[in-house]
């Protein structure tokens, strides 16, 4: 096998990973769940069709404030210290609570896209409540139906061709792969971010900062410090903690494609930051 073609397979499997991971991590969770930010529209849709193996927008929203109204509470819908690590990593998406089960889907990858199809409550549903600024957009609400997320979901169908066409098979095993990881990847910031880590910060719940979550979710991993500023665009509060989702954000304000990036002041931090 030749050295360019492993390379191109890696600047896939690299673009794939920070496109799905973005768009989670900028715009479902920082510019449509916390309103930590604005970016232009195309932007914005673009980084959501990105970011649809998280899920519909609609959804994960609704659940995502869900699990700041009630954190690590009775009515966190993903709680490892009420439900177990592994309830909070996957098993909350579709309702399971058996351990091999639960493995098998994290293990599922690309596949979790037709269960999610399937399975998924997708709007109009229960958490409509939490998310009618995000169904108030047309496209967003489209993006929420079951219709509308099969033909998002199109998108990442390409991936795969592209794998194909590089590496045949041994390619789209790769890519299953790659899927796996960033999927997981995801998912580990509501399980191993409320368990393991530091917590540095009062009143954040459980929520850790975990450098190793940080790395593989683009700054997720800094958990402690985004629960106590919800509304930050930067989730790296404190010297060394690198984080990426943050970075993009303001080299797209550089550019005129970002505005109205909120952060908490120096004064803030170092109050709730624990001695």
């Amino acid at each position: 096998m030749e050295l360019s073609t492993l390379l191109w397979m890696g600047a896939l499997l690299l673009v794939w990973y920070l496109s799905v991971g973005f768009g989670v991590t900028v715009a479902y969770h920082r510019v449509l769940t916390h309103r930590s930010a604005n970016l232009s529209k195309p932007l914005l849709y673009a980084l959501v069709l990105a970011g649809l193996p998280a899920g519909p927008p609609a959804e994960w929203v609704g659940n995502h404030r869900r699990h700041h109204a009630d954190s690590d509470g009775p009515n966190d819908p993903h709680s490892p210290v009420h439900d177990g690590f592994w309830y909070a990593h996957c098993g909350w998406y579709l309702g399971i609570r058996n351990r091999g089960v639960c493995f098998l889907y994290a293990v599922g990858g690309p596949l979790r896209y037709v269960l999610d199809m399937c399975l998924r409550q997708m709007s109009p549903g229960g958490h409509d409540a939490r998310a009618k600024d995000v169904l108030e957009d047309r496209v967003l609400r489209f993006l929420s139906t079951r219709f509308g997320y099969f033909l998002g979901s199109l998108v990442h169908i390409l991936p795969f061709v592209l794998a194909y066409l590089l590496m045949e098979w041994d390619g789209v095993l790769i890519a299953w792969v790659a899927g796996v990881v960033f999927y997981n990847a995801g998912d580990a910031v509501n399980s191993v971010g409320h368990i393991w880590g530091r917590q540095d910060f009062a009143g954040s719940s459980e929520a850790r900062n975990n450098p190793l979550v940080a790395l593989i979710s683009l700054g997720e991993g800094w958990h402690s410090g985004h629960h106590a500023f919800p509304r930050s665009a930067r989730h790296g509060l404190l010297k060394g903690q690198i984080d990426l989702s943050y970075m993009l954000l303001r080299g797209l304000s550089a550019v005129g494609l970002a505005s109205d990036i909120h952060l908490p002041t120096g004064e803030d931090i170092h109050g709730r930051q624990r001695p």
